[in-house]
């Protein structure tokens, strides 16, 4: 365990017997998605709209050894107005979502899946102040602090233009949590849809200032491996090409001695892709002291026939990309 690691395991105590009782490995995981389905429609209708995970899915994963679950939510679902109270159905559903996962021994990340906007402005415009974002970050911390099994996503993917604008605009929000008093390990992220590939150059720079008196940061970054990294394409790059999409990011963690988690990526099901999804995991695993965890895009409700999605069907069988992850997700005790 390195020191890194261990100060983190001394601020958050019990986290570290259900989320890294060895370093060996990382801690495998799924993003369970629908909650934020239906951005366009707010507050939209609860099961129609969007839906949260149920008792089922979220056992299906976390019996698969998936101990992370990432959990995408729609900030205008949550908080309907700036600066107002946090709605409290939703939230009720999150809490819920934390219990299941609690049970099934595992850890849930409270993804904010707004693309840094709220109600279609971005965050730090003259329609949404920095300190509205501030805002719904201290009510969550308040609601969860120090229950070492949640983690705060501070922000999916922001789409503002300026990566040092974002990290002073994340090390405010940062700084809120902590002074509720919260200790829960907190991931933040970049922008340009924070692809692992280019990591080091759109955001190496500004995230690297970023601090924490808690040591408890970990960086995230997403990565597909279809031609352009959009993961839009059912077909994927040679797998001589893998590792050179997630290396830049695992050397820029090495260097600034930090944490990482591989917080989307995604593959379809044919021979190619599930190649790729094999060695992009092997990587992981053997550059695995500066891995936090992974969580796989994406599982869960109301996927249908979405070609990255490992969500069995009604009729119960389970997805080739499952089969491929499954054999990631076991660590060491």
């Amino acid at each position: 365990m390195n020191l890194t690691r261990f100060l983190s395991c001394f601020v958050l105590g019990a986290s570290c017997l259900v989320a890294d009782k060895v370093s060996a490995a990382p801690i495998a995981g799924i993003n369970l998605s629908a909650a934020a389905f239906a951005s366009g429609k707010v507050p939209g209708r609860d099961g129609w709209d969007y839906m949260f995970p149920r008792q089922g899915e979220v056992d299906y994963f976390t019996a698969a050894g998936m101990k992370l679950i990432r959990l995408p939510v729609l900030w205008e679902r949550l908080q309907p107005q700036p600066l107002s109270g946090l709605d409290p159905r939703y939230l009720a559903h999150i809490q819920s979502v934390v219990a299941m996962a609690k049970a099934g021994k595992a850890n849930v990340i409270i993804d904010l899946h707004n693309y840094g906007s709220y109600h279609g402005q971005l965050i730090g415009s003259d329609a949404v102040k920095v300190d509205d974002f501030v805002d719904v970050w201290v009510k969550l911390a308040r609601v969860f602090a120090n229950d070492p099994h949640v983690l705060f996503g501070i922000m999916n993917e922001p789409k503002l233009p300026s990566a040092g604008d974002w990290a002073a605009i994340q090390q405010k929000v940062i700084n809120a949590i902590r002074a509720t008093g919260a200790k829960n390990l907190i991931t933040v992220s970049g922008v340009q849809w924070d692809g692992a590939h280019n990591f080091p150059q759109v955001n190496g720079d500004a995230l690297a200032t970023l601090t924490d008196p808690r040591h408890g940061l970990i960086f995230e970054a997403h990565q597909y491996f279809d031609r352009d990294s959009s993961g839009t394409s059912a077909e994927c790059v040679p797998e001589n090409q893998v590792e050179g999409r997630l290396r830049p990011f695992t050397d820029w963690l090495k260097a600034h001695k930090a944490k990482g988690l591989l917080g989307e990526f995604g593959v379809s099901d044919n021979a190619g892709c599930l190649a790729d999804l094999r060695v992009a995991l092997n990587f992981i695993n053997q550059t695995s002291d500066v891995w936090y965890g992974w969580t796989y895009w994406a599982g869960g409700p109301m996927w249908g026939n979405y070609m990255y999605s490992v969500q069995p069907g009604r009729d119960g069988v389970e997805k080739p990309q499952m089969a491929v992850l499954k054999q990631f997700t076991a660590r060491p005790h």
